[in-house]
């Protein structure tokens, strides 16, 4: 990473010290535009938008600002990654007038199932990028994203995204992760994911940890169903201890029958010494589906602003305590995100 950076967090508008992040949400979207309602097509292209800027800069502005004002949030990782993210200037806009320190991702996203949304062939499974490139050209677009910035703008990402669902990745998502760890080993950057599927972690960390990766700096994403398994729990302790860091997501507060449970794993990771391998965020935002632009409708509404109206008083009421809060909303994450 260049040597400016060194130390800091690398924002949209620029490195910033980890002093200046108070809470922040790790793992949300601001723009997430996979799918074009007019053209009945897939976006396979980043390119700016008038009218998606103007919509976000109208809705999801001033709740980031509120999330700011009202809450103390001063910063989010936005894990959307090419070719589904806004144009870099859509993001300095939002930052600029919110207030809120933004890091944009680089990166590839999972291989998705057939029948998933719109994926209806096979060439809709995974930006067609992914398949065309061999494993160097991947890897030196995110190295470029994060030394030099995105699209020429000089934007910079702050960090780098990789997505598989199913425990084994499939041929183009182990393309993507050893392309990830080349990045993330020549940069530094943060290193998170997606992952839903049990045992899905583990596949992920070993890919990473033969080709060298530090992990220290990955965190692993969507992991709220891998806690509350107990088998599952004593595997995530284990890769703490070797160093990755780990991320409930999707939280919804309507649901405690779920997340009493999940306090109470994160109890146990606290009480085991290992508090510091842990984040959390909402995974929330907006993105364009058949139904057009809108707010993400798998959780209630509103975007980023749930978070800190539903689901952190909900976490205060199934017994997480305010030092178990501020390690996962400030201290984690400042760690996580400043570059080495």
């Amino acid at each position: 990473m260049e040597p400016d950076a060194s130390g800091k967090i690398m924002t949209v508008l620029g490195p910033v010290g980890p002093e200046a992040f108070d809470r922040v949400l790790m793992h949300e979207h601001l723009h997430c535009d996979f799918f074009d309602a007019a053209s009945g097509l897939p976006v396979w292209e980043e390119k700016p938008s008038a009218g998606r800027r103007d919509y976000l800069m109208a809705h999801a502005m001033p709740l980031l600002r509120e999330c700011r004002e009202k809450h103390g949030m001063t910063a989010y990782l936005d894990v959307t990654m090419p070719p589904w993210r806004g144009w870099p200037e859509l993001y300095t806009e939002v930052s600029r007038a919110s207030g809120v320190h933004i890091v944009m991702s680089t990166g590839f996203y999972r291989e998705m199932e057939l029948g998933y949304d719109w994926v209806d062939r096979p060439e809709r499974q995974i930006w067609p990028f992914v398949r065309e490139s061999p494993e160097e050209a991947l890897a030196d677009m995110c190295i470029g994203e994060l030394r030099s910035g995105i699209h020429g703008t000089g934007v910079r990402a702050g960090a780098i995204k990789l997505g598989a669902s199913q425990a084994p990745l499939t041929a183009a998502e182990l393309k993507c992760f050893r392309a990830g760890a080349r990045a993330q080993i020549a940069t530094g950057a943060l290193l998170t994911t997606h992952c839903t599927a049990l045992g899905g972690e583990s596949s992920q960390l070993a890919v990473l940890d033969a080709m060298g990766v530090d992990l220290n700096r990955v965190c692993i994403g969507h992991v709220a169903q891998h806690m509350t398994d107990p088998a599952h729990l004593k595997t995530l302790l284990a890769w703490m201890r070797r160093g990755a860091s780990f991320q409930p997501t999707n939280l919804n507060a309507s649901q405690p029958q779920f997340y009493r449970p999940l306090a109470e794993a994160i109890h146990r990771v606290f009480d085991a010494g290992l508090g510091d391998r842990l984040v959390v965020s909402l995974d929330h935002g907006y993105g364009g589906t058949g139904k057009g632009f809108a707010p993400a409708d798998y959780l209630p509404p509103p975007p980023f602003l749930y978070f800190f109206r539903e689901v952190l008083p909900a976490l205060r009421e199934w017994g997480l305590s305010e030092p178990e809060l501020d390690a996962m909303l400030r201290l984690n994450p400042r760690r996580l995100l400043a570059l080495p």
